[in-house]
């Protein structure tokens, strides 16, 4: 049997994993963005809860004296207590920084300024400091990476012989390691840093260096897989919040303040209740507490959270051995570097069959020292003619095969800039063209916009490494995937070389344009096809996400979309929409609309359900169809409850309990988003447009792209993956990206764009078995751009015509200007 770890045998690994039975099949590697809580705690805390009375600090001193217990269990986790640190709890990182510099004092009593230096590759909450800074007149200095580290290498101290008494204060933020790539940044250069060894960057700035440096560590990142020993080194301020650790309470974090530095936080304002011992309503006077946590935590704290906090240290206690250093932190840091690096090794090793890298790695080391490196693997895949392969495209394969990971710049523009070589003109011109942060325009002139990164947890064994390999290998590389050999290894005899992976540096210009959608004011052209379009198929979808009903002949035309298309969606418990991405079988729940008895009569493998078309006046007024509220794409949506006997059994078809099943109000102005003309379009509950039109010439010359021999779909079934609306016969594929308007029948229609495709796509609709065509040949054609299929919205009849009915076998007249709208 092959390990799970390099530093925990399998038994008690294999008791790890039993905490999180809950994650099934789902392979979580995101630990940067948030620790998983194990089963164990939320028992012990919920034992606790229904055990014991907590009640406000500010009133109840048992309640208190327990919170005091838990400060000192914490400082005590960092090696350190209340001799030498205070700790102060915040909602998390982001409020302990902004404290800090809220209250910082930079100017001397001789009004000399300080200053706020920080390093380029901070996450986004530290870089934000700097306006907080600037508002308080302080010089905002930035430092790069390789400037920082040099500089603290090279530095060597130069004793004075007369004393300088220092006036102004200087702050300098750096994470202690890096969220993009899991870097380590040295922290046990604290002195150094307080001696001055970046005086030269105050000169270069014209800042004054008569000055007393204080440090501010942002440990967010770090503590979440290794250990913070304060007693080792003394930074003055350290943010970070629990929830990294141990995934559990959120909206709690932690400021620790060195008590010797705590004098330079003089200057923060407000006051919330508990922090005064003295105010007076009716005049400026209020004197704040002593005590400096006592000063900075405004109103109640979150006392039911922090009580949770000493069942997290108990049961990461009891749940983790202490094989390396006795230590559970030193074990944990072990566990998942050794994860990282086995996935990092095999990344590096990734070749396509002609020869070049699979992958790019975007590294500060080369894992050859845990004390450079967390357990981060970040990277981007490379197809076999070298283009970039985009992080939207791997995210959505990734989610196909149940994997959790991040995309993007993971809010740390400055490690991302510098790893994909970047200038603040390009980004500048990106931001113009279209391109915000979180969304999902990943490749820009064959450029990646961002990457993709990998970040483990004490709870992920080799297992996970493997499937994500796997799915790389079987998505992106094709090739058999044959799993490393791995033994329990002694730590400290692991020297293994690796050499490190040169990135690929861009060379080429920005793009000038990247939103595709400027379009001039030309008059429309008829375009000569040579040969007939005709509409062979028309289908709806009534209930959003489960199967279709296709029409035979015609169907109305309403002012959303075609009649009873998206009118129903199924919810879960939470009211957030269920799609087939978190449940395939919803495309076997076939609907058909009956006219003669009024209702849509749902089936589901045999089980037949139906439910009323109409809805009166006086049920909308009764119980029996009560109000409700959700959301689609981030619009909020009003429909009414069709009743817990369907609710039943929708969910007794799907296997998820509490699902309902809603309807749109008919009174519901949900109005559709990007419009090109500016007209404000309605819409039923579909996702970005009324219609969806699908080219099956265009479906048959992507059939005939996919290599994958195990994909079987005949030419109908991959046309169904594509839910369209609307299914034209052309004798020329890809013809309708060129399309401005196009005529069906009577009817006139605009192409609204586009339309984006995520994993789906992969759904085979008859099964609801997951496969990874169409996806992957979709972005390798469209280089990364999973586009295919229109979006049209209705422009109304043409020559007079009265009829609202659209009738298959029409005809379809396409129009484009005479600019070349290809999409």
């Amino acid at each position: 049997m092959s390990v799970l770890s390099s530093v925990i045998d399998n038994q008690r690994m294999q008791n790890i994993r039993n905490e999180f039975g809950r994650l099934g099949d789902k392979c979580y590697l995101e630990n940067a963005g948030s620790a998983l809580y194990p089963e164990a705690l939320l028992t012990k805390v919920n034992d606790d809860l229904l055990r014991n009375v907590y009640l406000n600090p500010h009133s109840d001193k048992y309640t208190k004296d327990c919170i005091e217990q838990i400060r000192c269990t914490v400082l005590n986790y960092f090696n350190t207590d209340q001799s030498s640190y205070s700790l102060i709890f915040t909602s998390g990182t982001t409020q302990s920084l902004k404290l800090i510099v809220e209250s910082f004092q930079f100017h001397s009593d001789d009004d000399e300024n300080g200053s706020f230096i920080y390093l380029r590759d901070n996450h986004t909450s530290v870089i934000g400091l700097r306006e907080l800074a600037e508002a308080k007149n302080a010089d905002i200095i930035h430092i790069s990476h390789d400037n920082f580290l040099n500089t603290l290498k090279t530095y060597k101290k130069i004793e004075y012989s007369e004393k300088i008494t220092n006036k102004s204060n200087t702050l300098l933020a750096y994470p202690a390691q890096s969220n993009f790539n899991g870097y380590k940044y040295p922290i046990d250069c604290v002195q150094k840093l307080k001696d001055g060894c970046l005086n030269s960057y105050l000169k270069k700035q014209l800042c004054g260096v008569n000055c007393n440096w204080y440090i501010l560590l942002d440990a967010a990142t770090f503590v979440a897989t290794s250990k913070l020993d304060l007693s080792s080194s003394q930074p003055d301020f350290v943010c970070l919040s629990f929830y990294k650790v141990f995934g559990f309470p959120s909206g709690l974090g932690a400021l620790l303040v060195k008590n010797t530095s705590a004098n330079v936080l003089k200057q923060k304002k407000y006051f919330g209740g508990g922090t005064v011992d003295i105010v007076l309503s009716s005049e400026d006077f209020h004197i704040k507490r002593h005590t400096l946590h006592e000063r900075f935590e405004d109103g109640t704290l979150p006392f039911l959270s922090i009580i949770a906090l000493k069942h997290c240290l108990s049961v990461m206690s009891c749940l983790i051995p202490k094989v390396i250093n006795n230590d559970i932190m030193d074990t944990i840091s072990h566990h998942t570097y050794y994860l990282a690096k086995d996935l990092y090794l095999q990344l590096s090793e990734l070749v396509h069959s002609n020869g070049t890298k699979a992958v790019v790695l975007y590294m500060d080391s080369d894992f050859t020292d845990i004390k450079e490196q967390g357990a981060i693997v970040t990277f981007n895949l490379i197809r076999e003619d070298g283009s970039y392969i985009g992080y939207a495209e791997f995210q959505h394969m990734a989610d196909l095969f149940n994997i959790s990971l991040r995309t993007g710049c993971f809010c740390n523009s400055g490690s991302c800039q510098r790893h994909l070589n970047v200038t603040n003109k390009e980004m500048k011109n990106m931001h113009k063209a279209g391109h915000k942060c979180g969304d999902e325009i990943d490749i820009v002139n064959g450029r990646p916009t961002g990457a993709v990164r990998v970040s483990f947890g004490f709870h992920n064994t080799f297992n996970d490494v493997d499937k994500l390999v796997s799915m790389i290998i079987r998505c992106f590389v094709r090739q058999q995937y044959l799993k490393p050999n791995r033994n329990l290894v002694n730590y400290n005899n692991n020297n293994i070389e690796i050499p490190k992976t040169n990135t690929i540096t861009f060379k080429e210009e920005i793009l000038s344009v990247l939103n595709e959608k400027n379009f001039k004011n030309h008059i429309p052209e008829i375009l000569n096809t040579g040969s007939k379009a005709t509409l062979s198929e028309i289908a709806i979808f009534p209930i959003k996400s489960c199967g279709a009903f296709k029409i035979k002949s015609g169907w109305k035309i309403g002012a959303k979309g075609f009649e009873y298309d998206r009118e129903w969606m199924i919810i879960k418990e939470n009211g957030v929409c269920l799609t087939q991405k978190q449940n395939t079988l919803m495309c076997m729940i076939s609907p058909v609309v009956d006219f003669t008895n009024r209702c849509l009569t749902l089936n589901f493998k045999g089980s037949v359900f139906s439910i009323p078309l109409d809805i009166s006046h006086d049920d909308k007024e009764r119980s029996t169809a009560p109000f409700c509220q959700s959301k689609v794409c981030m619009d909020v949506v009003k429909g009414y409850d069709c009743g817990d006997t369907v609710a039943d059994w929708i969910s007794n078809c799907l296997g998820i309990s509490y699902l309902r099943l809603i309807r749109q109000a008919s009174d519901d102005n949900r109005i559709q988003k990007k419009n090109n003309s500016g007209e404000h379009n309605m819409l039923s509950l579909s996702n970005q447009a009324q219609y969806l039109l699908i080219n099956k010439a265009t479906v048959q010359w992507l059939k005939n792209k996919i290599r994958d021999l195990t994909f079987t779909d005949d030419l109908d079934s991959l046309t169904d993956r594509f839910r369209g609306n609307l299914v034209i016969d052309t004798a020329h594929e890809l013809i309708e990206r060129e399309w401005q308007t196009v005529t069906i029948g009577k009817h006139q229609f605009k192409v609204e764009g586009p339309c984006s495709r995520c994993q789906m796509v992969c759904i085979d609709q008859k099964t609801g078995e997951k496969t990874v065509e169409p996806l992957r040949t979709i972005s390798a054609e469209f280089g990364g751009k999973m586009r295919f299929g229109i979006y049209l919205s209705y422009l109304g009849p043409v020559n007079g015509c009265k009829d609202l009915v659209l009738n298959t076998n029409s005809q379809v007249t396409p129009y484009l200007s005479d600019d070349n709208i290809s999409r």
